[in-house]
């Protein structure tokens, strides 16, 4: 209805958006860091939604909507979790992070979303509609991308989120007792650094990797890059993706394939939700 307005909570794995979307348009966006643990993740989603009625509910980790829960979540505490059951009012939608801002960044078009984060994900929207999938659909960051690699959160070896994402690189700044930064000074850190410059690198490819998966499994057309690795590494990243693409595809389906920023950042699952709402 013209006019009406839905909340939409967007549960990240280092973050927290939230927004009332009205008529397509996001307003009162909010971003807070998200609670590390179960209990003060649902005091923190029950203060967001205190007053709301009608609102819906993305995370980062596979969801099972039916039962309401989480079964796993890399960078939360989150473990076969019924967490829709221990909020009030529940969520009228509840889905998979990446599944709303691919519905969002969509628009009612086909492209596929490689959102670079905390984790590394993809998936795959035509005509809008992201496709009914199970819950491990689009895990393209626990993909071994290295033999005897760097552990991943997920607690495999060598997974291209190890070295693409932003958790496994805060990882690697631990292991290697550095301070952590933020991704714009890695990269700036990369141009003198000799060890920033090999994360970087190692980076770059990981995401490269991951792309090319999404890109072969689904022949997209359009490619965006969503994420805050891939806002704040911008034309690098580009460039990287786009040659892991040449390296690694078919020459028609590299070619036929465009690459580019995604364009809603933080509003992209929350316009998502309200759309999957309808």
């Amino acid at each position: 209805m013209p006019g009406s307005a839905f909340f939409a909570v967007d549960v990240g794995g280092s973050a927290i958006k939230s927004g009332l979307v009205v008529d397509g348009e996001v307003e009162e966006l909010a971003r807070e860091p998200v609670e590390p643990e179960l209990d003060g993740l649902v005091a923190q989603l029950s203060r967001l939604v205190s007053g709301r009625t009608d609102w819906g509910l993305s995370i980062a980790g596979l969801v099972d909507a039916e039962r309401g829960s989480v079964r796993y979540a890399a960078n939360l505490p989150l473990r076969d979790t019924r967490l829709a059951e221990l909020l009030r009012p529940r969520p009228r939608v509840f889905v998979n992070d990446l599944v709303a801002a691919t519905v969002g960044e969509a628009d009612g078009g086909t492209l596929a979303l490689l959102q670079v984060g905390t984790g590394i994900a993809g998936r795959f929207a035509r005509d809008g509609a992201v496709a009914s999938a199970q819950p491990y659909a689009g895990e393209v960051g626990h993909l071994r991308f290295r033999d005897d690699g760097l552990a991943c959160r997920c607690g495999k070896q060598g997974c291209a989120e190890a070295y693409g994402s932003w958790g496994g690189i805060i990882d690697r700044f631990t292991a290697a007792g550095r301070p952590a930064s933020t991704p714009v000074e890695l990269l700036e850190q990369a141009a003198t650094d000799d060890w920033a410059a090999e994360v970087v690198r190692d980076a770059l490819e990981a995401i490269g990797f991951a792309a090319a998966a999404l890109v072969a499994a689904w022949d997209p057309g359009t490619l965006r890059l969503g994420g805050g690795v891939a806002a704040a590494w911008g034309e690098t990243l580009l460039l990287a993706v786009r040659a892991g693409l040449d390296e690694r595809l078919l020459p028609d389906l590299a070619a036929g394939t465009t690459v580019v920023l995604a364009r809603l950042g933080d509003a992209a699952p929350l316009l998502g939700l309200a759309a999957l709402a309808d």
